[in-house]
């Protein structure tokens, strides 16, 4: 189930950050080899994976643009 408030947030980073990163949706209530690798804690949650999908960070429930901003903008310079 998706949380309607999250909804505009995740549509922006999809916008903002499609060009730099792979964006993969995964549901918390199905098992998937994602859902295995990432061991979801909390929903909505929120992870961000390096490319041996080593987790970087976590984010969980309702989480400001701006907090997502200040660890992904500096991924997408350049």
């Amino acid at each position: 189930m998706e949380c309607r408030a999250m909804k505009p947030i995740v549509d922006g980073i999809k916008n903002t950050y499609n060009r730099c990163m792979k964006l993969e949706r995964v549901n918390f209530h199905e098992r998937s080899a994602w859902r295995d690798l990432l061991f979801p804690f909390a929903t909505p949650e929120f992870v961000l994976l390096d490319s041996q999908n080593n987790i970087l960070y976590r984010w969980f429930g309702s989480v400001e643009a701006d907090e997502f901003a200040a660890v992904l903008d500096p991924l997408c310079k350049g």
